[in-house]
């Protein structure tokens, strides 16, 4: 297709809706193919034999990581939900609304499984430092191992749902409705692409220079990113370079986020638990301790990334 300026957007929208819708279908067999009660955990992978029945005409991996599979499913999940609206303009309503709540719902099941599976790999790793601390921080894991559990359960459920059928159904469709595809490709991915900046850099400016509200900075970088990358084949070098910036800039303030979430999981824990042991008490200040640190390192580093991201960003749309 190249770079030409007589390529249309038409086009564009309907390969990359349909790549995204196609993703999704084969992650969520992969997950499927996972049952809860053996495969759905942190340490083990089913062969695909032994697990629960999906279509043999889709492609799935014949040993699965349950952990890995979750979370291939919700980026592609993500991604599809953001292009969707990304691409609003040219895309019959009637067919994206309805597809954008559903990946809605599941989204959601999704991210309860893997923000979980995030602090437990991550506590597994700590706690290969010092028997000890593995020791004292076990209650904890065994917290969050009980409230993985659930969200598994959650998710089993929504995927043997009645209106999944539906959902496939739409992923499944032969045909992407596009209107108005007739505009010229790199003029509305521009327009598209200055939209999700402006987005972007008011959540900026709201965060300041601390934490501030770096959560929301972060999903509206995704979308600046995935738009990014689908407009680098037409509009070349920079709209690559942004979408690059945009995916370093996700990886930083991703990070930051699990922190958060860290020390939020801690504290709620502790309110609830009531009395604990003191060894686990100290433990678990030093959990927070460590998130914070890693929080703040971030902040210190979030100006320079901010900065370096606004220049990719404008010297593409400017």
């Amino acid at each position: 297709m190249g770079r030409s300026g007589s390529t249309t957007i038409g086009p564009i929208v309907e390969r990359a809706t349909a790549r995204a819708m196609a993703r999704v279908v084969r992650r969520e067999a992969a997950v499927r193919a996972l049952s809860v009660d053996r495969a759905l955990s942190v340490d083990r992978a089913l062969s695909v034999d032994r697990a629960l029945p999906v279509d043999r005409a889709l492609s799935v991996d014949r040993a699965v990581d349950p952990v890995r599979a979750v979370h291939r499913l919700r980026v592609a999940v993500r991604k599809l939900r953001v292009l969707l609206a990304a691409f609003g303009p040219y895309l019959d309503p009637e067919f994206a609304e309805p597809l954008r709540s559903r990946l809605s719902d599941l989204s959601d099941v999704l991210a309860a499984v893997r923000d979980l599976d995030v602090q437990l790999t991550g506590l597994d790793r700590q706690a290969t430092t010092s028997p000890a601390f593995a020791m004292d921080v076990e209650p904890f894991r065994d917290s969050l191992r009980s409230r993985r559990a659930d969200a598994l359960r959650r998710l089993e459920v929504r995927l043997v749902a009645p209106d999944r059928a539906a959902l496939m159904a739409d992923l499944s469709a032969d045909r992407i409705p596009v209107r108005h595809g007739d505009e010229r490709a790199r003029r509305a991915l521009r327009r598209r692409l200055r939209k999700a900046w402006h987005r972007t850099s008011e959540r900026i400016a709201a965060a300041g220079e601390g934490s501030g509200s770096l959560h929301e900075v972060r999903k509206s970088v995704k979308r600046l990113r995935y738009l990014a990358e689908i407009a680098a084949d037409p509009i070349g070098r920079p709209a690559k370079r942004l979408a690059t910036q945009a995916e370093r800039t996700q990886e930083l303030l991703g990070a930051h986020q699990d922190a958060v979430v860290l020390e939020q999981l801690v504290r709620t824990y502790v309110a609830d638990a009531g009395g604990l042991p003191p060894g686990t008490m100290f433990a678990l200040g030093e959990l927070v301790g460590r998130a914070q640190e890693r929080r703040g390192q971030i902040e210190q580093d979030w100006p320079h990334r901010r900065d370096r991201l606004t220049r990719r960003a404008r010297q593409l749309l400017d």
